[in-house]
């Protein structure tokens, strides 16, 4: 199976841009004090797709909470491209020592044990993929977590 070849920034059936959605989803992990709300609107500017002048209707799109939190659950859900990333980069240099980091995420980001393990392994596939995007030269996203998916 052939996948369609796209911009390297953009992952398959988003409306954002995973190199704008990716430090704002380490942020909200790395820092404990942030919410989602504050993460999508810092100091109460929105962040989104501006209506064009010519256009009559406004149609203002703001990045919401709901649709990075729902970026962090497909981060969580990439477990095989985390282990097969950790595998790749362990193979290319021996030192490497991400596959100890746990991704630990501060206990008042989640209500419930899934929730909690979708954080964790979001927070490690970040991770994972700082280490990566210097060690290779292809980027992470979308070319090789794409194609790392289970049948």
């Amino acid at each position: 199976m052939c996948l369609p070849i796209g911009p390297t920034f953009v992952l398959p059936q988003r409306r954002y841009a995973s190199i704008s959605l990716l430090p704002l989803a380490r942020d909200y992990l790395e820092q404990d004090r942030l919410s989602l709300q504050r993460i999508v609107a810092p100091q109460k500017r929105v962040i989104g797709y501006v209506t064009p002048p010519e256009r009559k209707k406004i149609d203002e799109r703001a990045l919401h909470r709901s649709t990075l939190w729902r970026f962090l659950q497909f981060l969580g859900t990439q477990s095989v491209a985390l282990q097969l990333g950790l595998q790749l980069c362990s193979e290319h240099d021996p030192l490497f020592t991400d596959h100890r980091f746990l991704g630990a995420v501060a206990p008042h980001k989640y209500r419930s044990p899934h929730r909690g393990e979708i954080l964790r392994t979001a927070r490690r596939l970040l991770h994972l993929i700082d280490h990566w995007n210097r060690m290779f030269a292809e980027s992470f996203f979308p070319r090789f977590a794409t194609r790392s998916r289970p049948p």
